[in-house]
C-alpha cells in the first residue's frame, strides 16, 4: 500500500478487525444485563450456567469478551474465554485454563508443562490451587458444539469443586446444542439459563454501521448510500454484523489503492462481488493447471457438452472423451460450473458459476 493517502480515509482501522472488541453495544443491552446479573449472582454463591446462541455475527462472543473485560477488575475470579474450535479436546480446554491461572495468580512464575502430565494430575492440581486462592471462576466454551470431549464439562461441574465451583457460559449458533449431551452432564449443567440472540433488525444493522463508519472512518468519508446498502446487503444475510466489518475494512482499504478520497457505493459492490466469489477463487487456485486449463474452455454464455469436448479435442487435448467427463463433473461437484440437460435428445448445458474475469484473476 505504500505511500498511499491511508490517513485521509481511516480514523482508525483496528476497530473493522476481526477480533477487536466494541465499547458499548447498545443493540444488546438487555441481553447485556441479563448476562452480567447472572455472573454478579454467581460471584455471590448462586451458580446458574449460561448458554447464548443465536445466527453468525449477531454479537455473542463480542458480548462476553466486553463483560469479561469488565468484570476481571472488579472480582478476584478467573475469566476464561475459549474457543473450543481450537481446543476441542479436555485437556486442551483445561491446559488453556490452567494458562490464564497462571497469567493471573502468577505471572512471573514459569508455565506447568502440558507434556508428560496426564489429565487428571493437572485437574486435581489446579483445583487445590485454586482452593489456595480461594478463587472463582467463570469459562465461557465458546462454539461449544466443536468440542470433541464433552466429558470436561462435566469435570467442570463436578460438585468436589469447593468454593471454586465453576460457572460455564457456552456460545453456539445452535441453540439445542445442550440437549444433545449425556443426561449425567445435563443434569450437573442445571440450572441453565438459555439467552437467544435474535438476528438484527435492518434499523439496528444501520445504527450499528453508523457507529462503525464514525468510530474507523474520518469524518464524511463514506457515503451515506453505503450505509444503507450495507444494512440492506446485511439484513438479507441473516444480519451478520461480521459482514459489515470485513466490507468496511475491504472498501476503504480499496480507496486508498485507488487513490481515492471517498469510499463509495461503488467499492462496496466491488468487494462484495470478490468476496461472494472468494471459495471459488480459492477452489481455482487449487486446481491443477491442467484443470485450470479445462475449465477455462468453457466460455461465459455457457456451452454444451459434446461441443465443448470438441473445442478441447481441436487444442490438441490428449483426453478420452471419458476422462475428460470426470474432470466435468469434478467441476460440478466443487460447484464450480453448472449442467442442465436442456434441447434436443437432452444433451447437457454447462455454464460457469463465477464470472471468467473473476476466476481468473490475476491475484
Amino acid at each position: 500500500m505504500g505511500g498511499h493517502n491511508t490517513d485521509s480515509i481511516f480514523k482508525n482501522r483496528e476497530v473493522l478487525l476481526p477480533n477487536f472488541i466494541p465499547f458499548n453495544m447498545s443493540q444488546r443491552a438487555d441481553e447485556l444485563e441479563t448476562i452480567n446479573r447472572i455472573i454478579n449472582e454467581s460471584m455471590e454463591g448462586k451458580i446458574t450456567n449460561v448458554l447464548i446462541s443465536g445466527p453468525p455475527g449477531s454479537g455473542k462472543t463480542a458480548s462476553i469478551k466486553l463483560i469479561f473485560g469488565k468484570l476481571k477488575d472488579q472480582y478476584n475470579a478467573l475469566f476464561c474465554y475459549i474457543n473450543c474450535f481450537n481446543k476441542s479436546t479436555r485437556m486442551g480446554v483445561l491446559y488453556a485454563m490452567v494458562i490464564e491461572f497462571y497469567k493471573k495468580v502468577r505471572p512471573t512464575r514459569k508455565m506447568p508443562s502440558r507434556r508428560g502430565i496426564a489429565y487428571d494430575e493437572l485437574l486435581d492440581s489446579f483445583k487445590t490451587e485454586l482452593e489456595k486462592n480461594n478463587l472463582k471462576i467463570v469459562v465461557c466454551l465458546d462454539e461449544i458444539d466443536k468440542l470433541e470431549e464433552a466429558e470436561i464439562i462435566y469435570d467442570l461441574t463436578t460438585p468436589t469443586w469447593n468454593s471454586s465451583r465453576i460457572q460455564i457460559i457456552g456460545i453456539s449458533n445452535n441453540p439445542l446444542i445442550f440437549k444433545k449431551l449425556d443426561p449425567r452432564t445435563k443434569s450437573r449443567l442445571f440450572p441453565v439459563e438459555e439467552i437467544y440472540f435474535n438476528p438484527y433488525t435492518q434499523e439496528e444493522l444501520k445504527t450499528i454501521i453508523k457507529a462503525k463508519v464514525e468510530e474507523a472512518f474520518k469524518e464524511g468519508v463514506v457515503e451515506k448510500e453505503v450505509i444503507d446498502f450495507l444494512a440492506k446487503y446485511t439484513f438479507e444475510k441473516k444480519g451478520d454484523v461480521r459482514i459489515v466489518k470485513q466490507t468496511l475494512l475491504c472498501s476503504g482499504d480499496l480507496a486508498i489503492n485507488l487513490d481515492d478520497k471517498r469510499v463509495e457505493l461503488c467499492h462496496v459492490k466491488e468487494k462484495l462481488n470478490r468476496t461472494s466469489h472468494a471459495k471459488s477463487i480459492r477452489l481455482i487456485n487449487e486446481l491443477s493447471q491442467h484443470e485450470q486449463f479445462i475449465l477455462k474452455l468453457i466460455p461465459n454464455q455457457g456451452t454444451y457438452y459434446p461441443k465443448l469436448y470438441d473445442f478441447y479435442k481441436s487444442t490438441d487435448g490428449k483426453l478420452g472423451d471419458r476422462m475428460f467427463r470426470n474432470y466435468i463433473e469434478r467441476f460440478y461437484k466443487l460447484k464450480l460450473i453448472n449442467i442442465e440437460k436442456k434441447g434436443v435428445g437432452g444433451s447437457y448445458f454447462i455454464t460457469l458459476n463465477t464470472p471468467k474475469n473473476v476466476l481468473f484473476e490475476i491475484s
